[in-house]
This record gives structure tokens, sequence and C-alpha cells, in this order.
């Protein structure tokens, strides 16, 4: 799966509301071989302005072909049109007076090269591994980190350790830095480590402030990292669960952990946990389970929040090489082809 962009093509369904005048531009982001993060950085910095004028609805990974809205504040039609960058489209489309936002969205449609007979009503609702950082799956350790307030600890998880599928001058980098701890040269960083870059060009000038680096991040993604710890518990004490409840279940690795996929749908929620948790039964069971483990407590978080345990998965086609369908907004595309190769290995 994934072996060109053309394989993997993702649209955003949305309900946008467009006027001649407005505080904010409405674009379509089409990408590949970009994250969502890293396109608005890079557009940012075209612009010369910061990433906190621009807003969207979800995260989408770097592989495969994406369309989403972004909206931008104070941009105008003729400074999104003088944008270049490679593998980028922008297409504008007017003006509103509302930014962009998850609550924005209604969901996604996908199309993805994958050979099955099988078809698939719904899924259990998992994160997949681009929640967790994909080629970096340390993102909720990082999240875990900030959380305890062990911020040093924190900005090595971020700008240290390289991981096996990071190319050769990141993994220098990273290594180099490992050495050098304490010494902070911006320049021994690639340039297009943006975000790492500046943590360290911050660490240079006030080398003991580690919190204060983690927060010049832009706060999409520094609010991704305690997103990410509470996605691995919220992944992991579901698993538990289902792997209790259901005697017939099928198990499927991954960077973090272990997906249990069951045959029967379930309409339920599970928490995000949160300072304001409150659960009881089974389900308290096997997330305190997993809170033990990780050595945190409700009132570590701050308010927590509720996500359906499973999703339907709804227009599925069976179009030749491809699939395609709907799913809700929140919802992962890579769980439904890992769900339909744990009940077909052949599927390709």
């Amino acid at each position: 799966m994934k072996e060109t962009p053309e394989d993997f093509i993702v649209e955003e369904v949305l309900d946008l509301k467009l006027k001649r005048n407005g505080d904010y531009s409405y674009f379509i982001l089409e990408k590949r071989n970009w994250t969502t993060l890293k396109a608005i950085e890079f557009i940012a910095n075209a612009l010369k302005m910061p990433v906190k004028r621009f807003s969207f609805a979800g995260q989408k990974d770097r592989q495969g072909i994406t369309k989403q809205y972004v909206s931008a504040f104070h941009v105008s039609e003729s400074m999104l049109n003088k944008i270049k960058l490679k593998d980028i489209k922008i297409t504008f489309l007017g003006y509103g007076d509302e930014q962009i936002s998850l609550g924005s969205l209604i969901g996604n449609k996908f199309k993805i090269k994958f050979k099955t007979n099988k078809k698939v009503d719904f899924i259990v609702n998992y994160y997949d591994e681009q929640r967790f950082g994909g080629y970096r799956p340390n993102m909720h350790l990082i999240g875990k980190m900030v959380l305890l307030k062990r911020y040093e600890e924190a900005v090595k998880l971020f700008l240290l350790y390289p991981f096996e599928n990071e190319t050769k001058d990141y993994k220098a980098a990273r290594k180099r830095q490992e050495k050098n701890w304490g010494k902070w040269h911006v320049d021994r960083y690639p340039k297009y480590l943006i975000n790492e870059r500046k943590v360290i060009g911050y660490l240079a000038k006030y080398p003991e402030d580690f919190k204060g680096a983690l927060q010049i991040l832009p706060k999409q993604l520094f609010d991704m990292f305690v997103q990410a710890f509470q996605s691995y518990i919220w992944n992991e004490s579901l698993s538990r669960y289902l792997r209790f409840k259901f005697k017939k279940c099928r198990e499927v690795p991954y960077s973090v952990g272990k997906f249990v996929f069951v045959d029967e749908f379930i309409n339920m929620k599970w928490p995000i946990v949160g300072n304001d948790t409150k659960v009881s039964g089974e389900i308290k069971k096997y997330i305190e389970e997993v809170m033990k483990e990780q050595n945190v407590e409700y009132k570590t978080f701050s308010r927590g929040l509720e996500r359906d345990a499973m999703v339907r998965v709804k227009d599925f086609k069976n179009e030749g090489e491809y699939i395609s369908f709907f799913l809700p907004k929140g919802a992962y595309a890579t769980i439904v082809v890992k769900t339909i190769s744990s009940l077909d290995p052949k599927a390709v």
C-alpha cells in the first residue's frame, strides 16, 4: 500500500460557507509527500507570517494525495497565488468570517489501492501510527514527559534517538546532538528540520529553559504531544477490554502496541482520559490499569473527552485494485486496511 501517492487518495467533506469578503480566506491544500503541519509551516514561511494564522480541520500524513480545507487569517487570494512549493497545489475558494477547525469537518472520502474481496461495515476506532509520529513513533512519550513536567527529557525525545526509517542526515544530526548535549548549534541540523532548528535556536539563547524550547514549537504540534499520550492510553485500554470481552479476536501489532479487532459492533463511547473523567466497572479497570503502568493519574491531565469505540464504514466499494469508502471525522483509513488484512492476509 502507498507505493506511489496515487495509491492513497483522501478528500475532506466539509460544510463551508463562502462569502465575497471576510477575515479569513479559504483554500484547498492538495499535497503529496508532505504532512499537514510541515506544508503549513512552509506556506507560512513563504508568506513571512506566523503559522498560527492558518487553521485546518484535521492532520493528514505525508503519504498519498490529500485534499483538505485550510483557512488563513488576513491572507488575500493574490498572496496565496504567489506560493510555489514542490508537490503542493493551492486552490483559492473564497472568504468567510470563521476559521476552519475540527468541528467544521464532516468526514473524509478515501480511495486506496488495495485488492481484496472482503468488505467491512465497521472498524474499531483506533488511533493509528500517524498519531504517534509516523516514522518517529514517540510523540506519546514526549507528551508523557510534558505532563510530568520533565521537560529536558521531552526535548531529548524530540531531538535525539534516531529511528531506523529516518534518513542518514536526520540520524547523523540526532546522534551528533546527543554527543554534544548542552551545545546548541542550529547550523548542525539540516535546514528542512525546521522544528528541531527552532528548539535548538531557542536553547542557544536560553540554555536551561527546556519548557520554553518546547513551547516555541507551533501550537498544533505542541498540543499533539499530550494528545498522542492520551491516544496511547485510549488504544491500549480499549484493546485490553476487547481482548477480555471477546474470545474470538484478531491481534495486529503496530509501532506502540497491538490492535485487537473483533467481529461484533459495539455502540459505546470510550473515554479520552482527563481530570474530569468519570468511569466505572470494566472501563475503569482497564483505563486505570494502563494509567498505573504509565505512572499517571487523572489529575495529571487537563479536561477529558469521549470517542466512539467503533464507527461505521459507509459507501464501501471494491473497485478492481482499489477500495473506496467514507469515514466520519477522526477515524483512520489505515485502520480499515488493517482490519481487512486481519481477515484476509492475502489482500494487497
